[in-house]
């Protein structure tokens, strides 16, 4: 009996093409053919595999392997960049690309059936199947990531992607994969069978979206909202570990890099510090507010930076969270935001209520407990895993300007920034620690996530036609304009601030009124056509 799973070696070349060229398309490679011409070859295979249920578990199979690839190559950061501080990582990195890897042997086993069976052709089945998977990805509830979908591949190309301001980013994906349905069934016809009305639709195909993306590149209204300075400290992770060197760290490097800024360029009106700029309690850090808050008062500026926010119960157990607190220019503390999506393991252990959390936290003070090969659990417990969730999107105002706060890899979110939008935020700050991503040595461990992270950001500032700045710890730190144009960025593991305008448009774009319609409509269409499938495939066997 076939294995379910391991592949003959003629069924690899094509997928595992597909798998590579797929990577290619991301940061830092950023190449611009192949998000269109990516799943050809993957597409060529499975138009070419038996019409027979052993010719669907054949590409069941290689699109699996395809998966493994592809995501194995595009996240092996999950592994290399944090084996530093924990062999979990080993874990959690095989875990998710399986869990990806498995979600796209679904699509491709769809679009197998649903051409053998009722002959849809691949410009329709792969553009719903693939933007449906894009969407579970992002709605798997704690362990949800929708990192770089196959929309995301063209943020270093933002004039061609002007219409994710009425598809969002999953709008771009079901695009492309139009796009390569397309190619692939001219492929599989013969190139030379009706060639001038193919290309005719091809290129209609192409044209009309990116005809509307560079008319609303030279039409699209824009005005300064804020006058902004990233600051850049360069403290590195293993650093910011040691609560007391990374405060005395933090509090020399952001105090030079700031004063020296608005010294140099008075003109600014807010001022923004990293992710956990501030990596402790407050209580734990006597001094740093007084001094925060007076730096704010003497320069007249806006001041938000990352901290841990501790909230106490009667019951004196507590709650702690990811949180970034804003400054007014009297030297006022406005309020704080909590970070909404958490990342799995490290800031919250999926799935287990925070109750179980208190109680777990609470024992690992007065108990040690340790596991072979991982160490003190305890000590996980005491410090990670255990975060709390924000509810509320406060837009903070500076100069008249609204904005909202996306921490770390909340960027990777659309619908956060969607909801800042229609709550009124003319801009959005990002504030990140990527340090976790990479160190400057060895070469190795400079991770391609470095670079994979920030470029999110085009698409959060083309889908709501607001600008972006971003602060982070060890780079990249830079601005976003309205168009999804990216600007004053800085090098990686340099002490660094950056001076810019940040812009914005009096557009409500149609994405930020409905949202990610295109993508919960390829679900929909998705899983009932799978379902569809499926039953007919039951009822044949019987």
């Amino acid at each position: 009996m076939r294995h379910p799973v391991l592949p003959r070696g003629k069924e690899l070349g094509l997928p595992i093409a597909s798998g590579i060229l797929l990577t290619l398309a991301f940061p830092p490679f950023h190449l611009l053919a192949p998000s269109f011409v990516a799943l050809v070859p993957w597409l060529v295979f499975v138009g070419r595999a038996p019409e027979t249920d052993e010719g669907s578990a054949s590409v069941r199979r290689a699109t699996f392997w395809m998966g493994i690839v592809y995501f194995g190559t595009l996240l092996y950061w999950l592994f290399t960049s944090l084996v530093f501080y924990t062999w979990l990582s080993l874990l959690g990195y095989l875990i998710t690309v399986l869990i990806l890897a498995g979600i796209l042997a679904v699509v491709g086993w769809g679009v197998h059936r649903a051409r053998v069976t009722h002959g849809v052709p691949f410009w329709v089945s792969v553009p719903v199947l693939w933007t449906a998977a894009e969407w579970v990805q992002g709605h798997l509830g704690d362990i949800a990531f929708p990192w770089l979908g196959l929309g995301n591949s063209l943020t270093g190309y933002p004039a061609l992607v002007g219409f994710a301001e009425l598809t969002g980013t999953r709008g771009v994906t079901f695009w492309l994969a139009l796009v390569g349905g397309l190619l692939a069934e001219w492929w599989l016809d013969g190139l030379a069978r009706r060639p001038l009305r193919r290309a005719a639709v091809l290129a209609a195909a192409l044209a009309i979206p990116i005809g509307f993306s560079v008319a609303r590149w030279y039409t699209l209204d824009v005005r300064p909202a804020a006058r902004a300075l990233v600051v850049q400290p360069n403290i590195p992770e293993d650093l910011k570990l040691d609560r007391e060197e990374a405060l005395d760290s933090s509090f020399t490097a952001l105090d030079r890099l700031t004063r020296t800024e608005l010294d140099a360029a008075p003109i600014v009106s807010l001022v923004v510090w990293p992710e956990t700029a501030l990596p402790t309690y407050p209580s734990a850090a006597p001094g740093w507010a007084d001094w925060a808050n007076g730096l704010a008062r003497d320069y007249g500026v806006g001041l938000l930076y990352g901290l841990v926010e501790v909230e106490w119960y009667p019951d004196r157990t507590f709650d702690y969270y990811n949180a970034a607190l804003f400054v007014d220019s009297r030297g006022s503390p406005v309020g704080t935001y909590r970070k909404h999506y958490l990342v799995p393991v490290v800031e919250r252990v999926p799935f287990l209520p925070m109750s179980w959390m208190r109680d777990l936290r609470s024992r690992a003070t007065r108990e040690e407990w340790r596991l072979p090969a991982i160490g003190s659990v305890s000590a996980f417990l005491r410090y990670f895993g255990g975060f709390g969730r924000g509810v509320e999107e406060p837009v903070f105002t500076v100069d008249g300007a609204g904005f909202g706060v996306l921490i770390c890899y909340e960027s990777i979110f659309a619908p956060l920034s969607r909801t800042y939008r229609r709550n009124g935020a003319d801009f959005l700050v990002n504030i990140t620690n990527d340090a976790w991503y990479g160190r400057e040595k060895p070469w190795w461990s400079r991770s391609s996530a470095l670079y994979q992270h920030p470029s999110h950001l085009v698409m959060r500032a083309i889908e709501n036609r607001m600008g972006v700045a971003r602060s982070a710890n060890t780079g990249i730190s830079l601005f976003v304009d309205p168009h999804g144009r990216v600007s004053r960025t800085t090098p990686l593991f340099e002490a660094a601030a950056r001076v810019a305008t940040v812009q914005t448009t009096d557009t409500l774009t149609l994405y930020t009124r409905l949202g990610d319609w295109p993508g919960w409509l390829s679900a929909i269409a998705g899983f009932v056509g799978l379902g569809w499938l499926w039953v007919e495939k039951r009822r044949r066997r019987n």
